[in-house]
């Protein structure tokens, strides 16, 4: 296919729509309404209300990010002195990021973050083997002497960065953060900056990695030559003007970045940039679509003069000013930890409301929408000696699963109002009616509960009996258990009550002869499957037992030899926290699990 016209070039590059600025509202309401002083986060506020925005989800989160270096020669380096290292070093530091003994590589490494290093125009052959090698060209021409890459060159470089954010996608990542290697690309960037800002040579050309005042005389000079020779011959503000120039100065590093810009913004994936290479990137790609600049996140402003002006032209804040000249992406790697805070803070800081706080601002809230003597076989021991399951149909992945849910799962009192999905709260359902009970008398039912005033009666009810509760703790820990949230009736956008009817099945039920309360632990255990496929399903559930059962029976019309077990309420939650709200706010601790377990009587202590 060919691109030679600019609408055909267009055409082709990945659709870039809009961030949710309603979103970003919400956000900021929410942010309004944490127990924390108005605004007291500073720049962490418009940046969370922008991962908001692209996300399109209140309470954002990155969980998967994904780093990718773009590696490429210059032609002008190769034929000038504008660079303190010879060109033979890209492939030497591509060789090192590759081998994760880099700056940048070590970052990555303490955040576990996957990198991906291409080759998409490095001059010599890169020899190490987790270098992907997608070159375009053995790097560009000298701009000096024409175009540094012709049409086909320049979409083949963006291919590239397009093809890797695909990748990156379909491995579950949330966020990419870039970062490039090429000697002489900031002269590249500099001539690249000086006409998209419309500014003179001398206001954007810098050291780079260091260059010495000759060689930044002479560096400058030659760009200067070039941009001057540019604008005699180009006009910059036509249809085709910014692919043309891309054309005459771009590095396919360069390409690459935006590339990957444009195609991670189109699948609603921020991008946090590294410094002057990535800034002039983005710069580029958003004359070609300007709702890209929405989707950005700059890490650092560096010390090269452009620099600044390029985050000021994107409507970027740089997160970082550490005077940081690296390069290979690190300024973004450095501020990724910041973003994540910021994050947690977001999904994990209190209301006023739900801490029982007052609220000093008067903001309003934000809403949205074999048996044991059978002889084992040589087959089913392992090299210790122990027994290995024999029909195994859950893989690696399905156990710690399983493990992750039991583990994860708590008791959850703090909701959105957004109303459940329809097939999430069936398959929530189903789980609990596929519970194991006792002479399978399944002795459960269900009822799901969504009416306002019903649920304004029960929590009603349930009111009344915590303040009753109250009255059996003294004076201070009776302060203290009046201010825990013990249910989100009201808030959360649906409650299940959990029926047991113990006639269920008849006077004689499968072994329930000599324990009659089995029906009860036979119930206990639907509600079990259900909060485990409620915290799957990324469901947070709170189990409501303050309440007399008489109350509960006339409200929702229970028959009287049917228990209401449990009011369930289910919503989904800003934070799943890391221990039990109990443990968190010091009511109690778990018990030591090697005073519990037992081996064949009650007190003879079980040894590992």
């Amino acid at each position: 296919m060919s691109y030679q016209h600019f609408d055909t070039f267009q055409q082709h590059l990945p659709s870039v729509q809009p961030v949710a600025g309603d979103v970003a509202e919400l956000a900021q309401d929410r942010l309004d309404n944490l127990t924390k002083p108005l605004g007291s986060l500073g720049q962490l506020e418009p940046l969370i209300c922008r991962i908001a925005a692209i996300q399109a989800r209140m309470i954002p989160a990155l969980i998967h990010p994904h780093f990718l270096v773009f590696a490429a020669d210059h032609g002008v380096a190769m034929a000038h002195e504008v660079s303190r290292y010879e060109a033979k070093v890209t492939e030497e530091m591509t060789v090192n990021i590759a081998m994760g003994t880099s700056t940048s590589a070590v970052l990555a490494r303490q955040y576990g973050m996957p990198v991906r290093i291409v080759d998409v125009g490095v001059a010599r052959s890169v020899r190490h083997p987790r270098v992907i090698v997608r070159k375009v060209a053995h790097g560009t021409a000298d701009f000096t002497q024409g175009k540094a890459m012709n049409r086909q060159e320049l979409w083949q470089a963006l291919q590239v960065g397009i093809d890797e954010v695909k990748r990156a996608v379909e491995h579950g990542c949330d966020c990419i953060l870039l970062g490039e290697m090429g000697i002489g690309n900031t002269s590249a960037a500099s001539a690249l900056a000086a006409v998209l800002l419309n500014l003179p040579v001398a206001a954007v050309v810098g050291v780079g990695t260091g260059v010495d005042a000759q060689r930044l005389r002479r560096k400058r000079e030659l760009i200067e030559h070039v941009v001057r020779r540019w604008y005699m011959n180009e006009d910059v503000q036509s249809p085709d003007g910014w692919v043309r120039l891309m054309e005459q100065f771009g590095g396919f590093e360069l390409v690459a970045m935006a590339g990957a810009m444009l195609e991670a913004a189109a699948h609603r994936i921020p991008v946090v940039l590294d410094g002057l290479l990535a800034g002039v990137s983005a710069l580029w790609a958003v004359k070609l679509q300007p709702h890209l600049a929405d989707y950005l996140i700059a890490g650092h402003q560096s010390p090269e003069p452009a620099h600044r002006a390029i985050l000021e032209a994107l409507g970027c804040n740089p997160l970082l000013h550490l005077e940081l000249r690296v390069g290979e992406g690190t300024g973004a790697l450095m501020a990724w930890p910041i973003i994540t805070s910021a994050l947690a803070v977001m999904a994990e800081t209190a209301t006023f409301a739900d801490a029982r706080v007052s609220n000093p601002h008067g903001v309003r809230v934000a809403t949205q929408g074999g048996t044991a003597s059978s002889p084992r076989t040589v087959s089913n021991v392992d090299a210790a000696g122990y027994a290995r399951p024999v029909a195994r149909d859950f893989t690696q992945a399905e156990i710690d699963a399983v493990y992750k849910a039991i583990l994860a799962r708590r008791d959850i009192r703090v909701f959105l109002p957004d109303k459940l999905p329809d097939d999430v709260v069936e398959r929530i359902l189903q789980a609990g009616h596929h519970g194991p009970s006792v002479g399978y008398m399944q002795p459960w039912d269900f009822i799901v509960i969504e009416d306002k005033e019903t649920l304004r009666a029960l929590q009603a009810v349930v009111e009344r009996e915590r303040i009753r509760a109250g009255k059996a703790y003294p004076d201070a820990k009776r302060d203290y258990y009046l201010r825990l949230k013990v249910e989100g009736l009201v808030e959360a956008p649906l409650t299940i009550c959990v029926t047991n009817d113990g006639t269920r099945g008849g006077p004689h039920v499968l072994g329930r002869n000599t324990i009659p309360e089995t029906d009860l632990m036979s119930t206990a255990c639907a509600i079990q499957n259900m909060w485990l496929a409620a915290r799957a399903e990324g469901v947070g559930m709170g189990w409501v037992s303050i309440y007399e059962k008489a109350d509960v029976r006339e409200i929702l019309g229970i028959p009287d030899n049917v228990d209401p077990a449990a009011l369930l309420t289910l919503g989904y939650t800003p934070h799943f926290p890391d221990i039990p709200l109990l443990e968190r706010v010091g009511w109690g601790t778990r018990r030591d699990f090697a005073k519990v377990v037992y081996t064949n009587r009650w007190g003879t202590q079980r040894r590992n």
